[in-house]
C-alpha cells in the first residue's frame, strides 16, 4: 500500500470513529429521544456506512428496513423515504445549531449517505469593545469562573435582605417604564433608534494550491459576494481602505472551503457562523463540476437560503429576539415571520412597527413594500367593505412610494409590480416584475410570486418555470408557490408528483388555506375521497363558513383573482370534494 492510500485509509477510519461517536451523542439527545422514527432512520444510515456500504442505501431498503413499510413498497410512487430523510436533515441542523461542534454528521441533499463535515475554522470573536472580564465563562455553581454563588446573594457583599429590596425596586421601575411606554398608544412601544441590518463577512475560500483550484476559488468568491449583496436584508462587510474609519464588526461570518479531485470536480463546504457566541448555525455542502462553470449555478440555493426573506440570518434574528419590534431591521424580520404565521394581533404589531420605521425614514423602499403587502392582505378578506377599499388604496399608494423612492431597486420595482397585478394590469405587472427579478435572480419569494402572477395572467409556461425556480432556490418555506405548482400538476393529471410537492411542505405551510384546498383535490383524485373531504371540512372551519357554502364563497375568503377562484372551484367539484352544481 503506497503512502497516499495509507493516508486515505487512515482518514476513512477516523471518519468512521467520528460517525460512531456522534451517533451515540445524537441518540442520547432530547431532540432524537423525542423522535424515535428519525432516530431509527439515522441509526440505519450510520450502520449502512459503518458496514462498508460503498454507496447510499436505496429508498426501498430505507422504507422497509428502517421505516417499517411492507415488502410491496414502491419507491417510484411513494416519496416517504425522501420526505423522512429531509426531516432527518432538519433535525440534525437543529441539534448542531444548539451544540458547539468541530465536526458533525450530515446527509447531503440528493443523497442518503451519512458523511462527516469538518468545520473550517472558529469564527472571530466580536470586536465590540468588551473587556476581558466579559469573556470569562461561567463555571458550574458560580456566576464567573472561580466565583462561587452564595444562595440568596445579589452581588458581592450584598445581604439577602437588601438583595430582595433591590429586586423589588427593579421590578417597580420596569413596571413604571412599561406604563410610560404605553401612555401614547401602541406606536409608543416602537419609538427608538432604528436598528441596522446585520453585517455578514465572507471569508476568502480555502482551496488547494493548483492553478485550477485558485481560479475556482476566485470565481466562487465573486459568485457569493455578488449574490449576497443583491438582498436588502443583510450588509456585506466591505474591505477597509487604508486610513478609513473602523466599521462595525460583522454579526455573521461565512466560511468557505473547497476540495477538488483530479478531474476538477469536488465539493464546496459553507459554514455560517454567529460571531458573538462563536457558534456555527448553518452549514451546507455543494457539489460542483466543470459543467457548472463559470456561473457555478449550484451555489444559488445556498445564497438564497442565507440571505432571503426566510433566510438563515433572518430566522436566527427572530428566534433569538422573538419579541423585538424596534424600527429598522428587527421590524422587517418580524414581517417575514408574519408571512409564515398569520394572525391578526401579530399583524397589528408588525404594522405598528413598520409605521414607526417609516416615521424615521419615509423613503425606505423595503419597509414601504412590506407595509404595502400587509395592507393588501388586509384588503383581501374584506374587499366589498369600506375598510377593504381603504386598505387597498393605502396599499397601492405605499407601493407607488416604494417605487418612486427607489425605482432601480428590486424592492421598489416588485412592490409596484404587485400593485399592478392586483389592479388587473398584467402588462405593467409583468414588465416591472421581470425587471425586479433581473436585479435579484436569487430571491425565491420574488420568483415564486411572479410565477403565480404570470399564471394568473395566462402565461402558464413562464409561470410554472418561475414556480420551479422558487422551490429550487429555497424549499424550506415554500408556501403559495409550492401549492400553486401542485395544483398545476394535479390539473395535468400528474397526481403523484403533485402529492410529492405537498408532502415535502413543512409546517406551518401545511396549515394555510391554499394547502388545504389543493390537498383536498389531490387526495380525491388519487381515490381517497374521504381524505379529500376531511381536508375541505378543515378549510371550512378555517374560513368559518357553513358546511353547505359554495366553493366560490369559501375560496373568496383567501383568494383574490376571480378567474383563479372559478378554476379552483371547478376542480373541487370535478374531483368530488364538493357536490356538483345543481342543474338550472
Amino acid at each position: 500500500m503506497d503512502h497516499a492510500k495509507a493516508n486515505d485509509t487512515q482518514a476513512a477510519g477516523g471518519n468512521d470513529r467520528i460517525i460512531a461517536e456522534e451517533l451515540e451523542r445524537l441518540l442520547e439527545s432530547p431532540l432524537f429521544v423525542r423522535s424515535p422514527v428519525l432516530s431509527r432512520l439515522l441509526q440505519f444510515l450510520v450502520e449502512h456506512r459503518l458496514r462498508g456500504g460503498r454507496s447510499s442505501p436505496k429508498a426501498y431498503a430505507i422504507a422497509t428496513e428502517a421505516l417499517g413499510r411492507s415488502a410491496d413498497f414502491d419507491p417510484a410512487v411513494d416519496s416517504y423515504p425522501r420526505v423522512m430523510v429531509g426531516r432527518l436533515r432538519t433535525l440534525l441542523d437543529r441539534y448542531y445549531a444548539d451544540t458547539p461542534w468541530i465536526h458533525r454528521l450530515r446527509v447531503p441533499q440528493g443523497s442518503y449517505e451519512v458523511v462527516v463535515q469538518h468545520r473550517v475554522a472558529p469564527p472571530a470573536r466580536s470586536l465590540d469593545g468588551r473587556n476581558g472580564v466579559d469573556d470569562v465563562k461561567s463555571a458550574p455553581g458560580g456566576d464567573k469562573a472561580g466565583s462561587p454563588r452564595v444562595p440568596g446573594a445579589v452581588g458581592r457583599g450584598t445581604s439577602p435582605r437588601y438583595g430582595r429590596w433591590i429586586v423589588a425596586f427593579m421590578l417597580v421601575a420596569l413596571a413604571l417604564l412599561a406604563l410610560w411606554a404605553l401612555r401614547s398608544g401602541p406606536d409608543r412601544l416602537f419609538v427608538g433608534t432604528s436598528v441596522p441590518v446585520p453585517t455578514l463577512e465572507v471569508s476568502e475560500p480555502v482551496s488547494g494550491n493548483s492553478p485550477n483550484s485558485r481560479a475556482l476559488a476566485r470565481a466562487l468568491d465573486s459568485k457569493l459576494r455578488d449574490g449576497l449583496r443583491r438582498f436588502a436584508l443583510i450588509n456585506l462587510l466591505s474591505a477597509k481602505a487604508p486610513g478609513a474609519a473602523t466599521s462595525r464588526p460583522a454579526d455573521y461570518r461565512l466560511d468557505v472551503s473547497m476540495v477538488l479531485n483530479q478531474q476538477g470536480a469536488g465539493e464546496v463546504t459553507l459554514v455560517l457562523n454567529r460571531v458573538d457566541d462563536q457558534r456555527a448555525i448553518w452549514s451546507q455542502q455543494v457539489r460542483i463540476a466543470d459543467d457548472n462553470m463559470p456561473n457555478i449555478a449550484p451555489m444559488e440555493p445556498s445564497i438564497a437560503q442565507i440571505a432571503g426573506d426566510y433566510g438563515v440570518i433572518v430566522r436566527d434574528q427572530v428566534q433569538r429576539q422573538s419579541e423585538r419590534f424596534s424600527p429598522g431591521y428587527p421590524c422587517l424580520a418580524q414581517f417575514n415571520r408574519l408571512r409564515q404565521m398569520r394572525n391578526m394581533p401579530y399583524a397589528r404589531q408588525v404594522e405598528a412597527c413598520l409605521r414607526a420605521t417609516l416615521e424615521q425614514n419615509d423613503r425606505d423602499p423595503v419597509a414601504l413594500a412590506a407595509l404595502s403587502l400587509l395592507r393588501f392582505g388586509d384588503w383581501q378578506p374584506q374587499r366589498t367593505t369600506p375598510a377593504g377599499r381603504e386598505a387597498f388604496d393605502e396599499a397601492r399608494s405605499l407601493a407607488l412610494q416604494a417605487y418612486e423612492s427607489s425605482p432601480s431597486s428590486s424592492a421598489g420595482l416588485f412592490a409596484m409590480a404587485r400593485a399592478n397585478f392586483y389592479t388587473g394590469d398584467c402588462q405593467r405587472g409583468n414588465t416591472m416584475g421581470d425587471a425586479a427579478l433581473r436585479l435579484n435572480p436569487y430571491d425565491p419569494d420574488m420568483a415564486g410570486f411572479l410565477g403565480l402572477f404570470k399564471i394568473t395572467c395566462g402565461q402558464a409556461e413562464a409561470g410554472e418555470a418561475l414556480l420551479r425556480r422558487s422551490l429550487a432556490l429555497d424549499d424550506s418555506s415554500p408556501g403559495v408557490p409550492a401549492v400553486t405548482l401542485a395544483f398545476i400538476l394535479s390539473q395535468r393529471g400528474q397526481q403523484a408528483e403533485a402529492r410529492a410537492v405537498l408532502d415535502q411542505m413543512p409546517s406551518p405551510s401545511t396549515m394555510e388555506p391554499q394547502f388545504l384546498m389543493v390537498r383536498a383535490i389531490v387526495l380525491a383524485r388519487q381515490g381517497d375521497l374521504a381524505g379529500g373531504q376531511a381536508e375541505w371540512r378543515r378549510l371550512l372551519a378555517y374560513t368559518r363558513q357553513p358546511a353547505n357554502a359554495p366553493p366560490e364563497t369559501v375560496l373568496g375568503r383567501f383568494m383574490i383573482t376571480p378567474a383563479v377562484i372559478q378554476r379552483a372551484s371547478a376542480a373541487l367539484r370535478d374531483s368530488g370534494v364538493v357536490p356538483a352544481k345543481p342543474a338550472p
